[in-house]
């Protein structure tokens, strides 16, 4: 009888436990998802090049609880760092120009994918090529909520 009632509560934790809402990214064309680990309070970058200028740019995010914010820009060209029109100058680095951005928040973040910019979602344990995912198109990137169950699934099983 012990063993049947250890093995219930062992259940009943461990189903808790999957259900759990984890926070991640999610990128969607309306057609496929991608769920990447990305807890709260986490950065992850946004690079691809400038279809202007064809420089290198990367933007610095940040997840801040279900929210996005972006915190800074890099480029080798002065350009593409002003491209934005944020207040203040760019300063310069070893690699070229880097601002921070004003005190920003969205809810997610519309990419237009074009496959010759290269665009990119980088976290600390993944790269996403995102035209290499998702093609030419539309891709929502937005932070979530979903029960641990479902993105250990959806890490296994894309």
């Amino acid at each position: 009888m012990r063993a049947l009632g250890a093995l219930l509560l062992f259940g009943v934790i461990t189903g808790v436990g999957l259900a759990t809402p984890v926070p991640v990214l999610v990128a969607s064309d309306g057609s496929s998802r991608l769920v990447l680990w990305l807890g709260d309070h986490e950065a992850y970058g946004y690079s691809y090049l400038n279809s202007i200028y064809e420089a290198p740019v990367e933007e610095r995010h940040l997840r801040m609880d279900d929210r996005i914010q972006i915190t800074s820009v890099r480029s080798s060209d002065l350009r593409a760092v002003e491209y934005f029109r944020w207040e203040g100058e760019a300063v310069p680095t070893a690699s070229g120009y880097e601002q921070v951005a004003p005190r920003n928040e969205t809810s997610h973040l519309t990419i237009r994918v074009t496959p010759p910019y290269q665009q990119r979602l980088v976290g600390a344990n993944w790269t996403i090529d995102l035209a290499g995912r998702f093609g030419d198109g539309v891709v929502r990137v937005s932070p979530e909520r979903l029960p641990l169950i479902a993105v250990v699934l959806g890490t296994w099983f894309p």
